[in-house]
């Protein structure tokens, strides 16, 4: 059941998607990019409805019909209209038979209202499909600040190998648990997302990233109780840039090597012209003690402005937040190596600005420290600098980063020229 009509709010984010696809690395090449929305599926066809009632069952049977469409050029769009709607714990599985794009347009509010989750779930998830976008102009509600009443601290969403696709323009508020969470995702973008907790929630990162490659974080406001943005084990090729963090605890790597057994590598992350503000960290790379084998390289933070952030630069392998882990006293064996911090300026608010406390058993190789320019209140500024090997001293350029910042951009500009024939139309 598709109904044809579609808000020109939505019809113009839905333009969004070609800057997506480019940004992800052009896997538009050979579609025909200046298609239509398709064959619209509105939740409130299939039977979901503005209350505090579980939409669960109306939100699958709009998806399975958006999901399976063979019309519409090829493309289809699933449309969460204006209107607060209550959904427990929902994933929207593929592989979708469409041939083209999968829109996923939220223009109302999603609550879980009423609706119980566990610590197991994600909220909502979208998994195993190609060429998805998530847009609209509305808003996913947690309802974490609700502490009272909620206890468990599921990931608002959650994107499971997904592929060529991305999130943009979304608002998140008070998520339970991290608020976006790209696990097992290729080539996948966050753009424009705003995304606020309260500075005292626990374990609400605005974007996670693990077990990916060649994820772009862009042009996003973060604010909440935990990192802004983490990069996990098994990220690969990762670009954070534009974004402004702060509340929270920064921009992490990690925390790496918590769990037994081998993760996987951390390899090529760029963060760049970032804003960090009111932080508890600034950027910064996390293991855990007592961590079993593993590797951090290929990593970028330039051009970061801090302002009031209590530990600018930080690598801890000594991460043991709250008091209690096994391995403590043990020194962390993840290897972390080709580390540049660049272009880093601003204010800190604690007296030590620069802190590397490196693994004394895996000692930090090749970590380079090029114009930095803190301040500290009316107190010259302090380092710790412990268990690290600096890079050679000569003019040698810093560590290469996994993809070119400037393809993303150019690009972003290519589309940016669809869009113009697709509103000209």
């Amino acid at each position: 059941m598709a109904t044809s009509i579609i808000s020109p709010t939505a019809i113009a984010l839905l333009c969004f998607f070609f800057v997506a696809l480019y940004a992800a690395g052009g896997h538009a090449e050979g579609k025909n990019q200046a298609s239509t929305a398709g064959d619209v599926y509105d939740v409130t066809e299939y039977g979901a409805k503005t209350s505090n009632s579980d939409n669960k069952d109306a939100f699958l049977a709009a998806w399975r019909a958006a999901c399976g469409s063979t019309g519409g050029g090829g493309n289809a769009t699933l449309l969460f209209p204006n209107g607060t709607f209550a959904v427990g714990a929902v994933e929207f599985a593929g592989p979708c038979r469409n041939v083209g794009f999968l829109a996923v347009v939220i223009d109302g509010v999603l609550q879980p209202g009423g609706c119980r989750l566990s610590d197991d779930d994600a909220w909502i998830t979208f998994s195993g499909v190609n060429n998805l976008v998530v847009t609209g102009a509305g808003t996913l509600d947690g309802q974490g600040d609700q502490s009272d009443k909620w206890k468990s601290k599921p990931t608002t969403l959650l994107l499971e190998d997904v592929t060529n696709s991305s999130v943009r323009d979304l608002r998140f508020i008070n998520s339970r648990g991290f608020h976006v969470n790209l696990r097992h995702c290729t080539h996948v973008t966050a753009t424009g997302l705003h995304i606020r907790a309260a500075a005292e929630s626990r374990n609400t990162d605005g974007i996670h990233v693990g077990l990916s490659a060649h994820v772009r974080i862009l042009d996003s406001t973060i604010g909440t109780g935990d990192d802004c943005v983490s990069v996990g084990p098994g990220s690969t090729d990762v670009v954070v840039h534009g974004v402004v963090c702060g509340p929270g605890h920064g921009i992490s790597v990690g925390s790496l090597g918590k769990e037994d057994g081998d993760e996987e590598d951390v390899r090529g992350l760029v963060v760049r012209n970032c804003t960090v503000a009111g932080t508890t960290n600034g950027v910064r790379i996390k293991t855990w003690p007592g961590s079993p084998p593993s590797r951090a390289s290929n990593i970028t933070f330039e051009d970061i402005t801090m302002a009031d952030v209590a530990n600018p630069i930080i690598i801890d392998q000594q991460y043991c937040p709250h008091g209690r882990c096994a391995g403590a006293g043990k020194p962390s064996l993840v290897q972390i190596s080709d580390v540049t911090f660049s272009q880093i300026q601003g204010t800190s608010s604690s007296r030590i600005a620069v802190q590397l406390l490196c693994s004394e058993e895996r000692p930090c190789l090749d970590v380079r420290l090029v114009n930095i320019s803190l301040t500290c209140g009316d107190r010259p500024c302090g380092t710790e600098i412990v268990h690290v090997q600096a890079a050679p001293p000569s003019p040698a350029p810093a560590a290469p980063a996994p993809a070119r910042l400037v393809d993303v951009e150019e690009e972003a500009d290519q589309a940016s020229g669809i869009l113009e024939q697709l509103h000209g139309q």
